[in-house]
């Protein structure tokens, strides 16, 4: 595949570099997250105790260890602004990757969710790949948006998964655009979860969000092989 950093030409004339995430953009990542993806719907909810750049163990151990990975994504603007992530790993199957969500109590909504997506699907047997790409995580600033980077960033994401061998893709999609996005690159939907009836500790802590239900009823796992 082309090497990085590349040029993105936006549907409305503008420019932008797309590039591998770095270790060294942690702080930019975690800023534009908490912007623009921990603050919005269904996000806010599943991850309420979210505090920024302040918060040193954790989601910040699990955002820097996807940048560690070669397959996570920058967008800068023509001003090197950062406007657009797409966090990627890549798993094996003696990896666990849910551990750093798990050190602070509150977080462990969303892994109770992420894990019951995934529970008892093992995609290294149904896709016999011994490395699958996990599709983690994507915001676009508000004010990129329907340029189409989050489209362009899947699309090469499966193309950077493949080249470090991975046999498969898989995404848990917690919002309805996610799995939009994820289907228009030929992920299918092995699994969802209605939040309105999902149990946590014996509660269904999400079955009063009538306006984040509307907009986003399901959780869902998708996955696909990379040819």
């Amino acid at each position: 595949m082309s090497s990085f950093p590349r040029k993105f030409f936006a549907k409305d004339g503008q420019v932008f570099t797309i590039d591998i995430g770095r270790p060294e953009e942690l702080d930019e990542v975690i800023e534009l997250l908490r912007i623009h993806f921990f603050a919005t719907s269904p996000n806010c909810y599943l991850v309420s105790d979210w505090s920024g750049a302040s918060d040193s163990n954790g989601m910040s151990n699990y955002l820097s260890g996807c940048l560690r990975h070669p397959v996570s994504l920058t967008v800068r603007d023509s001003a090197g602004r950062l406007v657009a992530v797409r966090l990627n790993e890549l798993e094996e199957p003696e990896d666990v990757h849910l551990d750093s969500l798990t050190s602070q109590s509150k977080r462990r909504l969303i892994t109770a969710l992420l894990t019951d997506l995934e529970a008892g699907i093992d995609l290294f047997t149904t896709f016999n790949t011994n490395k699958i790409l996990s599709l983690a995580m994507m915001t676009v600033d508000e004010s990129y948006c329907k340029l189409g980077l989050a489209t362009t960033l899947v699309g090469l994401s499966l193309e950077l998964g493949k080249a470090n061998g991975a046999g498969a893709v898989k995404v848990c999609a917690v919002s309805r655009h996610a799995a939009k996005v994820a289907a228009k690159h030929g992920l299918e939907t092995l699994r969802t979860i209605d939040y309105a009836t999902y149990e946590f500790e014996g509660a269904t802590p999400l079955a009063h969000l009538d306006d984040m239900l509307a907009e986003h009823p399901v959780a869902a796992f998708l996955a696909c092989r990379l040819t």
